[in-house]
């Protein structure tokens, strides 16, 4: 037991305490006493001279008592102690429950509760043990915080019932940010009483205690320190008590377990009618060897497609096993590629003695988004003063021109203009009236020598707005160097991925001229000339050709050379575009002859396809990027942009939201048909009977995704309903495909070791304990703080009236001559 004082200087009052004695000796001296007549033979006896000492000496310890009593109930004593605590009683706590929402919670032995049940039963049974006048919150921890019960409340069955309904575990787990958001919580919606944070975990090392992890649990420690700083509180008062607790504490270090690597592809943006080539692969975990998988079903659109080969035997042992697969697209618009694992047999079907090869179903699963297209619009901007068969880009426009497919129609929209006729609104515009959405979605500079300060500024407008750049050098940039490196350029804080430094090569010296090496094409885009035995690229010669560097830039990379080691093209990604600075003319100035190369048209087609997949990283998120809507051409209709109304987005779980569809020119938003729209609308869902839906008073855009996994949005338009309400008639045709991908090192079940958790409470003070019943008797009794001025105050009362009574009684024994 300790003790202490909140007003230690409030004990200088116990000086008080010598008062009454002071006045029972003065009232002892106050009259002169004087023997008169027979009085001086009246004697009283001994015992009632000694009874009447006594009061008096009682009465005077009484009030003795009373002021110092007082005066230490003024210095706010308080103990700490779980004797007091439990007699006393405690104060109220507002507890923050954060639940482990990462996919490794779904783990699956076959014999026992996943560790998401696990946490489901313990927080069960530490609610049921609050007592009235406490509250909880409820956060659950992905790779983005997920508020389940947002405030601290104290009906506990809400609580419960919101345990018992928590969603099923999927994607990563960010716990520094979890746990900054339960502190944040706590900091603005507590309402008094003691503070407590529970982590809910299964013990996992990683987005626990990995590199990664370690170094956002020291930055949140800095920050906790500076916010402690700054608003001059108590350490305590900022960081409230955090216990983590293991709820699956006996799993295994290394259970056996299939998981598939992300998938990819060449491209995430292909022409209709294109076959794409896809890529995963199959890990293995566990002491198990690899065996081919029950099935791995491939679904497009939500629709079973095939069953994939499964690969019959692992290349090398301990390593992932690739998969390949091809799929054609007949039809534009968004789609959705989905691999589905199925390592094991089925339950019903397993043979006896079966062993289980995969415990953790949340990584059997992959989504990639695609988007494909008609005719992809690009923008050429030749450097040539006036447009003729010798221009920079007449051989690359006839390339474009020319189908893959020579029974269908170019795959590519192209317009070409001047340098001088090249207005920045070009890329803002439709290239061609009579198809709506054909803005331009590559802008190719070929042997511009100049761009006007307008120009510059428009290129990196569309840069930022996820266009993509083919910047082709040539003669007419020869006697420009300057003015690439000093404005484009820029030191590498340009759009321009290299500085120009030299022109090299001969033209009088053909033996000399480079050619591409085609052993070093690893691009994306260039992986299949690679590939192809027959590939006549490499007869490709460069009398003359552009000498760059990059300047140590890590966002500046080469991405193919020539055979004298010098880049060919250099890639950087700038802002949320991307640009590609081709080091060597595209038609046959300074002699050169890829223009006559056969593939010449295919790499044409494979850069610009690949530089319009800058915007595939907005259907292919990461998580925390935003959600950015771009409605399609048809989906917009002949009405134009009013023609588009509402926007159902389906997330991976949970209901529909409705939001007002705002077109992109429009700087108000959603704010011109806010007034138009009703609150709720009559929602027919292809599952279920028909719901009302709330419309969301802003507009889906740039909306903040929590969760991984698979977005739909579906354009809608409003319809008279039956009853006179309104109701959606949504376009199934146009949706449009979102995938968050979850963190694929989920899989690794490693458990944290003891030396683990101490590096975390070292930047983090927190107490690890699994078993709830023990934690909450160490959170009544360990560090309970118990005020002890209202027992002194109760003191106080007693002596006050205990002084009352002696008086009382001393004045009637007086009176009654005793």
């Amino acid at each position: 037991m300790s003790f202490g004082l909140l007003n230690f200087w409030m004990l200088f009052g116990l000086a008080a305490v010598i008062i009454p004695p002071l006045i029972h000796l003065l009232n002892r001296r106050r009259y002169n006493v004087v023997d008169w007549g027979a009085m001086q033979f009246l004697h009283v006896s001994e015992t009632t001279r000694r009874r009447l000492l006594i009061e008096e000496l009682l009465l005077m310890l009484l009030r003795m008592g009373l002021i110092a009593l007082l005066v230490l109930a003024l210095a706010a004593p308080y103990a700490v102690s779980p004797f007091l605590a439990q007699v006393g009683g405690r104060p109220n706590r507002d507890v923050v429950l954060v639940f482990d929402g990462s996919y490794s919670m779904g783990y699956r032995d076959g014999t026992g509760k996943t560790p998401h049940e696990a946490a489901k039963e313990w927080a069960a049974a530490f609610v049921k043990d609050l007592t009235p006048g406490d509250s909880v919150a409820i956060l659950q921890a992905r790779q983005q915080v997920i508020p389940v019960v947002g405030e601290p409340t104290h009906d506990l069955d809400l609580a419960l019932d919101k345990i018992a309904t928590l969603s099923a575990p999927r994607g990563g787990c960010d716990w520094p940010r979890a746990l900054h958001e339960a502190q944040k919580l706590l900091a603005t919606r507590s309402k008094g009483g003691h503070r407590e944070i529970v982590l809910l975990s299964d013990g996992q090392r990683h987005g626990w205690a990995d590199s990664a992890a370690l170094f956002r649990w020291e930055m949140l420690a800095v920050n906790l320190r500076a916010a402690a700083k700054d608003s001059e509180a108590d350490e305590a008062d900022v960081k409230p008590r955090v216990w983590a607790v293991n709820v699956s504490p006996k799993r295994p270090a290394d259970p056996p377990n299939y998981a598939l690597a992300p998938l990819s592809s060449t491209r995430a943006v292909a022409w209709a009618g294109q076959r794409l080539k896809f890529k995963t692969a199959i890990g293995v975990a566990g002491s198990q060897a690899y065996e081919p998988p029950h099935r791995i079903r491939l679904e497009v659109d939500g629709k079973f497609v095939a069953n994939l080969p499964a690969p019959a035997k692992a290349p090398l042992s301990n390593v992932q096993v690739p998969l390949t697969f091809k799929h054609r697209f007949e039809a534009p618009g968004s789609h959705l590629v989905s691999v589905i694992l199925e390592p094991d047999v089925p339950e019903g079907k397993r043979p006896q003695g079966y062993q289980v090869k995969d415990t953790l179903p949340g990584d059997n699963r992959q989504d990639m988004a695609v988007e494909v297209v008609d005719a992809l619009p690009v923008l050429l901007v030749d450097g040539d003063a006036s447009l003729s068969p010798e221009s920079s880009t007449y051989f690359l426009d006839r390339a474009l021109a020319q189908s893959p497919d020579p029974k269908k129609p170019s795959v590519v929209l192209t317009r070409v203009v001047t340098a001088k006729d090249f207005d920045p609104a070009l890329l803002r515009t439709d290239l061609d009236k009579d198809r709506p959405g054909s803005r331009p979605r590559v802008l190719v500079l070929a042997d511009v020598p100049r761009l006007t300060p307008a120009q510059q500024q428009g290129v990196a407008q569309f840069l930022k707005d996820g266009g993509g750049v083919l910047v082709v050098l040539g003669e007419r940039v020869e006697t420009e160097a300057a003015f690439y490196n000093e404005q484009l350029y820029r030191g590498g804080a340009g759009w321009l991925p290299a500085r120009l430094d030299q022109v090299a090569g001969d033209r009088a010296k053909p033996e000399l001229a480079a050619a591409p090496d085609l052993r070093r094409f690893h691009h994306p885009s260039l992986e299949l000339f690679r590939e192809e035995p027959n590939c006549t690229l490499g007869k490709a010669r460069f009398p003359r050709w552009w000498k760059v560097s990059t300047g140590g830039q890590t966002t500046s990379v080469p991405v193919a050379l020539l055979t004298t080691t010098d880049p060919l093209l250099v890639e950087k990604a700038y802002k949320g575009g991307r640009v590609l600075l081709c080091t060597v003319p595209l038609d046959r100035s300074w002699d050169a002859n890829l223009p006559s190369v056969w593939e010449f048209p295919v790499l044409a087609h494979e850069l610009i396809y690949y530089l319009a997949d800058t915007r595939s990283a907005e259907h292919n998120l990461r998580p925390g990027q935003p959600l950015r809507y771009r409605p399609r051409p048809s989906a917009v209709g002949e009405a134009g942009d009013r023609g588009l109304s509402l926007l159902l987005l389906y997330p991976p779980e949970g209901e529909p939201r409705l939001f007002p569809y705002s077109p992109p020119q429009n700087s108000d938003g959603a704010a011109t048909q806010e007034n138009s729209l009703p609150a709720e609308v009559l929602w027919e869902a292809p599952d279920g009977p028909p719901r009302r839906l709330k419309v969301e008073r802003s507009a889906l855009r740039n909306e903040s995704l929590r969760d991984t996994g698979v977005y739909r949005v579906v354009p809608c338009r409003l319809a008279a309903g039956e009853s006179g309400g309104s109701r959606l008639q949504p376009q199934e045709g146009e949706t449009s495909y979102y995938v968050m991908q979850p963190d694929h090192r989920e899989s690794d079940l490693t458990p944290a070791s003891d030396a683990d958790r101490r590096k975390v409470a070292s930047f983090v003070p927190m107490q690890y304990e699994n078993e709830h019943r023990p934690m909450t008797a160490a959170m009544v009794t360990s560090s309970q703080t118990q005020d002890l001025w209202w027992w002194f105050m109760i003191g106080v009362i007693l002596l006050l009236c205990g002084e009352v009574w002696m008086t009382r009684r001393m004045v009637k024994n007086r009176e009654a001559g005793t």
